[in-house]
């Protein structure tokens, strides 16, 4: 069988496979001749929509060798998909091949015909219709003059879907839903006058008539800000009906969301924080205030625990709906230059991010990175802490954070006298600026170059693990450990010293046991690798056949989970490179975990740069694809040993396959909700980004 793909990049997908198109011109071909599926489009029509006015002279040949080529990808010899059929050519799809906007546009026009006599079964069609949108339509070509009118088409029909999608919600009595649903929804399209009447009924069914009557002023201010025009009748009108406590529009009573036949029932959604989706104006010395309001028990809690927040049935087929936090104007997460999440940690009543911020002084020289810090508290949304101590000559970039009931300590790496040193910076209690611990204080600096990768608590030390590099030498993994998070201890231990390259790159406490999880490299192939410690102080390097094999494997997190610990991250066999597990259930003997349905693997990159667990829920996060086509990437598991992938045309995922480049780098859990953070780009930079994860079945 053979799909087409224009719901996004144009793609043709055989058997769950991209079949590779050429280049830019053959690939404008298959999107003409699939906008008119069905259709002969005469060769100098094709001529004209791939080159415009003018043309080459070698158009028409050129025209001919992309159609052969075509033929070839798609396996057509015989010519039964690519007609030849004068004056031109017709792409002829008939059952089981495919267009996908066709079968969007047959999903909507089903949930239309009974949305409003069954809506769950609405509902269930409009999410299959979204769930084929894999970006932008069109996306490579929506500016060209042969796609442009069809993409502003199916771009239109997709935002009428998603407020059908919310009514259909409305109908079932899932206003919560709604309302979360429309947050994201109008900051995308804030002068669109239908989502403002659909949020304020969601807000007035949740008994919010305030905030219902408030989200009406928005609208207004906004319309006339924007468009110097008054709300229409129908916003107008629903205020009225608000204020009257109109009892036409009382909700209808709940029903139960179907998955699969009817009748069949699944736990309602629980209850969501939607971090960072009110308005950026919180003081820093309030913000702190919060963050730093002392732990319980004395313990940070910067790796959650296995029982922590999200209660879901263990035998439950996981579904995340993923949505971004808005960034007004990229002031807070974006702006000049390069901005990225690195690491994070869910302190009390707060999360920190961190990372770095990039600027370039001039147009001939290079960027300079500075530590960033990013800070969220409850619904009062993500503020960037600017403080001087970030910031110094060179290059400093911070890497992961932890709270302790007096302060906090973010960690990381400074190039400032040349070449890389260990980096400290940390925030007392009540304090209102950053300090960095000396440069040249024991710990911090050593000859060679040094990397602070990751750290965790064992209750009485912090301990952070990554890379020495001696003079001349190869890479070795360090440790550096502190009571306090101002004095440091930094070990290179003789016995780390292995031929080749090693580094640290995760690190979590596991019962009496310190656990690291990185690489060793020894010139010729590049192994997972594991060590363990009892004091922080001496190690021992696991030897363990699953953390190597063909190819290279590479450890990138690792956190309680599952059966004991899951560890994550990427193997490249054949120069293809897939995403990659192991599990242990005492720390020491490790078991690679297997793949038989190809979750780990794609066409593209895969790999997984961070875990997390919750109530025997294990998520882990990383990317799809590398550079400019990176996407978000999220795979599920209840034990470790079987995993699902979140498929990257779901509407659940929608956020991280839009246009532009995502990589997520950190997964935190809060309360009952996920946070991924990492970068997003849509141009020549990437902005830091995060997003939120709801947990449904």
């Amino acid at each position: 069988m053979l799909e087409f793909r224009i719901l996004g990049p144009v793609e043709v997908v055989r058997d769950d496979r991209a079949l590779p198109l050429g280049g830019a011109k053959q690939r404008a071909l298959v999107a003409d001749l699939a906008l008119h599926a069905n259709e002969v489009l005469s060769a100098d029509r094709i001529i004209d929509d791939l080159w415009g006015e003018e043309p080459p002279e070698t158009a028409s040949h050129m025209l001919h060798v992309y159609v052969s080529r075509l033929r070839k990808t798609l396996g057509d010899h015989g010519g039964d998909v690519l007609v030849t059929r004068p004056p031109g050519y017709m792409l002829r799809l008939e059952p089981p091949d495919e267009l996908d906007a066709t079968r969007f546009e047959a999903r909507v026009r089903a949930a239309a015909e009974i949305i409003g006599s069954r809506p769950a079964d609405a509902l269930e069609a409009l999410n299959e219709a979204l769930g084929r949108w894999r970006g932008h339509a069109l996306e490579e070509f929506s500016d060209e003059p042969f796609a442009q009118p069809s993409a502003a088409r199916l771009e239109e029909l997709r935002r009428s879907a998603e407020e059908s999608r919310v009514e259909a919600l409305l109908a079932l009595g899932r206003h919560d839903e709604a309302i979360v649903e429309l947050e994201g929804l109008i900051t995308r399209f804030p002068l669109r006058e239908r989502l403002r009447e659909l949020q304020m009924l969601a807000l007035y069914r949740a008994g919010r008539q305030a905030d219902a009557l408030q989200a009406f002023q928005v609208a207004r201010r906004t319309l006339a800000d924007e468009l110097g025009v008054d709300p229409g009748q129908g916003l107008a009108s629903l205020e009225q009906a608000i204020l009257r406590h109109d009892a036409a529009l009382d909700p209808p009573p709940r029903r139960p969301a179907q998955d699969g036949a009817p009748g069949a029932t699944r736990p309602a959604p629980r209850r969501v924080l939607a971090v960072g989706l009110a308005a950026l104006v919180v003081g820093v010395a309030a913000l702190l205030l919060l963050v730093l309001r002392p732990a319980s028990e004395g313990v940070p809690t910067a790796s959650p625990s296995p029982t922590a927040g999200i209660a879901i049935d263990r035998d439950a087929q996981l579904q995340i709906r993923w949505t971004e936090v808005p960034d007004p104007g990229g002031g807070t997460l974006g702006g000049p230059g390069d901005q990225a999440i690195q690491g994070g940690v869910e302190a009390p009543d707060a999360l920190l991010a961190v990372g770095y911020s990039a600027t370039r002084p001039s147009e001939t020289l290079p960027p300079d990175y500075d530590a960033a810090v990013w800070i969220a508290t409850g619904a009062k949304g993500w503020r960037r802490i600017d403080d001087a101590a970030f910031a110094a000559a060179g290059n400093q970039e911070a890497t992961d954070a932890i709270a302790l009931d007096e302060r906090l300590v973010v960690i990381g790496a400074d190039s400032s006298t040349g070449d890389h040193d260990a980096a400290v910076w940390t925030l007392e209690t009540n304090a209102r600026s950053w300090e960095r611990v000396a440069p040249d204080a024991p710990g911090m600096r050593k000859p060679g170059e040094q990397w602070m990768r990751a750290l965790t608590w064992t209750g009485s030390l912090l301990v952070v693990v990554g890379a020495n590099r001696r003079p001349g030498a190869d890479d070795d993994v360090a440790v550096w450990t502190s009571a306090d998070g101002r004095a440091w201890n930094v070990l290179v231990s003789t016995n780390l010293q292995a031929p080749g390259d090693q580094q640290m790159t995760g690190v979590t406490t596991f019962g009496d046991l310190v656990v690291a999880g990185g690489f060793s490299d020894d010139g010729a192939d590049r192994d997972a690798a594991i060590w363990v410690s009892r004091d922080a102080s001496a190690w021992e390097p696991l030897v363990d056949d699953a953390l190597g094999g063909a190819g290279d494997q590479q450890i990138a997190s690792i956190a309680p989970a599952g059966p004991g610990l899951v560890a994550v991250g990427w193997e490249v066999l054949d120069g293809d490179q897939d995403a990659a597990v192991w599990i242990s259930v005492d720390g020491r003997a490790w078991e690679r975990v297997a793949d038989p349905s190809d979750v780990f693997g794609g066409p593209e990159a895969q790999q997984m740069a961070s875990v997390v667990a919750a109530d025997g829920v294990i998520v882990a996060a990383g990317a799809d694809g590398v550079g400019s086509g990176a996407d978000g990437a999220v795979w599920t598991s209840v034990d470790g040993s079987a995993w699902r992938r979140q498929s990257p045309t779901s509407t659940d995922m929608s956020t991280f396959t839009d246009f532009g480049r995502q990589r997520i780098q950190e997964l935190l859990v809060e309360g009952d909700h996920l946070a991924a953070l990492g970068r997003e780009g849509r141009g020549p930079d990437d902005d830091a980004d995060v997003w939120i994860g709801r947990l449904r079945t």
